[in-house]
């Protein structure tokens, strides 16, 4: 419509100007004019030449979360059907989703599907996330179509307004909705308790069920890892509420934790729910030992001062951080690495630097250094490295390690990683050749002077199964008879498969003084194990079974530093004190010790008590929110028999522990947490009147995930004492949070809880 008064704009102003042109030139000039005016408003009006287009682009997107698992089938055989129905240039790509959408195969004209093979997370549902992905694929130069196979069960986003945006960029969105394939469904829609208790205080379970039928059901409820309670109960069609009136648990941190069991139920995540509670009382102590009785003197001296004690094995300790949450400290006597575990230290680590517990470590022949310490998560929450100090000549020691091939069951690299373990522990004047089975030495024996090209040297090795490891022990015999090392030892890396004689030669080598140990592992009947025990004890060296090949390089870390014994320092002393320090109050006049294991302190350690070679003897430090004390030395009587029947041996120890424990929780703290739609959030309540100051203040969340990562939110106030937040909870498991208020003023005290939530 802008044509016409625009047109005749035009035309009156080029009859009214005087132009010193011909007249032909001027009606030239009119036409132009006109022309670009008609462009313009026709730009400004969208208009766009349209060309037929007869190619076909279609994306289809399969919900395949975990409430489509029956219908997985379904999906896959329509869009086989579908794609058989596709003209020769129409082009075809799929999209799968879940929480996450993932490219099934790409938009193509030749295409190939018979099922789903990504693997986006199931737990959830985003159909938006799956249309705008499948919108962003589509090739631009075709008619855009986009299937949807869903049952419409999302619960993140909406896809409502991703579908009006498809229609209004002109993609044409069909749905194809799967089939019902269950008649009735049951389910815990909601599990709730108390985030703080006292001692003795009764408290009531909330749990909501929902049903879509009339069933029997079983329904069980858990402590921690313990059922308490099993009853039979009839579900009716709809929400029904169910109380349970409880007795707080032993002080410390607990999981509560329903189930249900139903005959027709259609998502076996939804019957599982958990909620946390936080007893407030006197601390408990988690005391773990190495060998049945290691810390019989740490237990009896805590329980002479009323400390709550619990003892336990390196398998107690807890493989989640929720379950170790309920012990205020740890303490490890005498405990090796391999027995914890890379897990078990992992979950040590964070207890300590995350949620601000204590960690006590007492030595001896099993710790520190020669428990295999090195390189662990163990060795990096310790305020000392397991490196020996140079204070002293020691001994030199040769090594030759027979790596036997592992075969097919495991893979040929954890050999070689613990030979370079094994390379990293040994100092300069050591010696260690290799050899790979062929009754020679793969990497000749040498003075450990350039460990990268030895490390260079066993990636390049090629490990055999030989019938007889006689060849090797002879080899090596003669290797180590030619070297002037202190110590002369031989570490046997195989399965024990090898079936010979080996009483005349092993005992020869022991004869010698070259020890024999061995580790088994793949063994496939007890007569591999046989033969390994066997070798071992006939070399008067030590037997290690590792059917778990990822400890192989703590075992031969471990054995190496035993053989060598440079950790040991058997010398008797009396303990210097370095400073002031809070473990040392009330303590006079500390008896002598007759020894203790090697270390040296980390930059930023304290150090309590040295030896008379200035070694750590009781060194601290603050890792992260939470403290770790180190002692050296043993509590069983090895080097500290005048420690034990000393006086003030019950208030040394509770001193050393209790300065490791946590600020106590600030029960009037309230948190409140709740996951909706892929997303945590936060709800803290706070004393009454506590926010009323003025000046800045502060309520932070710190988060620790299922995998132990850790992210940090900042609470914002939302009306008088309370404050809320969100966090991403993606991960699938118990979330841990831990709530701290700092006021405005220094004077004014921290206020601090813990609780956790599950994401089912």
């Amino acid at each position: 419509l802008l044509l016409l008064p625009i047109g005749l704009l035009v035309y009156l102003t080029w009859r009214r100007s005087s132009l010193p042109f011909p007249v032909q030139q001027r009606w030239l000039i009119l036409g132009c004019r006109l022309l670009l005016f008609t462009f313009v408003i026709l730009a400004l009006a969208g208009t766009a030449w349209a060309q037929p287009v007869s190619q076909q682009g279609t994306v289809f997107v399969g919900d395949i979360s975990s409430s489509t698992g029956a219908q997985r089938a379904f999906m896959e055989q329509w869009i086989t059907s579908a794609i058989r129905h596709k003209r020769a240039d129409d082009q075809i790509g799929i999209v799968a989703t879940g929480r996450n959408a993932l490219v099934e195969q790409s938009v193509s004209s030749q295409f190939d599907f018979s099922r789903f093979e990504s693997t986006p997370d199931t737990n959830y549902t985003d159909l938006a996330a799956g249309l705008r992905l499948a919108a962003a694929i589509l090739p631009a130069n075709s008619q855009q179509h986009i299937v949807l196979l869903t049952d419409g069960q999302q619960n993140l986003e909406d896809a409502l307004p991703e579908a009006q945006l498809l229609q209004q960029q002109g993609i044409r969105l069909d749905i194809v909705p799967l089939p019902n394939t269950t008649t009735a469904d049951a389910r815990i829609d909601d599990f709730t308790a108390p985030s703080s208790l006292r001692s003795n205080e009764h408290f009531t379970l909330h749990l909501k069920v929902y049903s879509s039928v009339s069933q029997a059901a079983t329904l069980r409820l858990y402590l921690d890892a313990k059922v308490i309670s099993q009853q039979k109960i009839m579900l009716s069609p709809g929400q029904q509420e169910l109380s349970f009136d409880m007795l707080a648990p032993p002080v410390g941190f607990h999981s509560y934790r329903a189930t249900l069991e139903a005959s027709q139920s259609a998502i076996a995540q939804n019957k599982e729910a958990s909620a946390f509670v936080n007893v407030q009382g006197p601390p408990r102590i988690l005391v773990i030992e190495g060998q049945p009785g290691s810390g019989q003197n740490i237990i009896a001296s805590l329980k002479a001062t009323h400390i709550d004690v619990t003892v336990g094995a390196p398998s107690d300790v807890p493989t989640t951080l929720d379950a170790l949450a309920q012990y205020s400290s740890v303490v490890l006597a005498d405990v090796p690495a391999i027995s914890l575990g890379n897990t078990r230290m992992q979950i040590l680590q964070s207890f300590v630097r995350d949620l601000g517990h204590g960690l006590v470590v007492s030595g001896g022949q099993n710790s520190y250094g020669v428990g295999g310490y090195t390189d662990t998560p163990l060795e990096q929450t310790l305020p000392l490295r397991m490196d020996i100090p140079q204070h002293k000549e020691t001994p030199t020691i040769a090594v030759v390690l027979i790596v036997e091939s592992l075969e097919e069951q495991v893979q040929i690299n954890i050999s070689k990683e613990a030979a370079k373990g094994v390379i990293g522990l040994l100092t300069p004047r050591d010696q260690v050749g290799i050899s790979a089975g062929y009754g020679t030495l793969s990497i000749k024996m040498q003075k450990v002077t350039d460990k990268k090209a030895i490390d260079k040297q066993i990636d390049a090795i090629n490990p055999v199964d030989p019938p007889s490891y006689n060849p090797d022990f002879a080899n090596a015999e003669q290797e180590l008879l030619h070297t002037d090392a202190k110590i002369k030892h031989i570490i046997l890396l195989g399965d024990g498969d090898a079936y010979d004689s080996y009483t005349a030669q092993v005992s020869k080598l022991a004869n010698e003084n070259i020890t024999v140990s061995t580790v088994e592992t793949n063994a496939m009947g007890p007569e591999d194990l046989a033969t390994m025990q066997q070798i071992a004890q006939l070399g008067k060296g030590r037997f290690y079974r590792a059917d778990d090949p990822s400890v192989i390089p703590q075992i031969l870390l471990k054995e190496t530093e035993r053989a060598a014994r440079r950790s040991l320092i058997n010398e008797t002393f009396n303990p210097v004190v370095v400073g002031n320090h809070p473990i040392l109050t009330g303590l006079n006049s500390l008896p002598i010790l007759n020894g203790y294991v090697a270390t040296t302190p980390k930059p930023a350690a304290q150090m309590v008590l040295v030896s008379h070679l200035d070694d750590p003897v009781l060194a601290v430090w603050q890792y992260g929110l939470g403290r770790v004390a180190a002692w050296t030395s043993d509590s069983l009587g090895l080097w500290t028999k005048n420690w034990i029947t000393w006086n003030n041996a019950p208030r040394w120890w509770a001193n050393l522990v209790t300065w490791t424990l946590p600020a106590a929780n600030s029960s009037s703290i309230n948190i409140n947490g709740k996951v909706n739609n892929g997303e945590g959030q936060i709800t803290v309540d706070l004393p009454f009147a506590t926010t009323t100051s003025s000046g800045q203040q502060q309520v932070q969340a710190r988060i620790i995930g299922p995998d132990l990562s850790q992210q940090t939110v900042n609470l914002q106030p939302t009306a008088p004492e309370r404050w809320e937040g969100n966090f991403p909870a993606a991960q699938v498991g118990a979330y841990l949070l831990q709530v701290t208020w700092k006021g405005a003023s220094q004077k004014e005290a921290t206020l601090t809880s813990t609780t956790g939530l599950v994401v089912p």
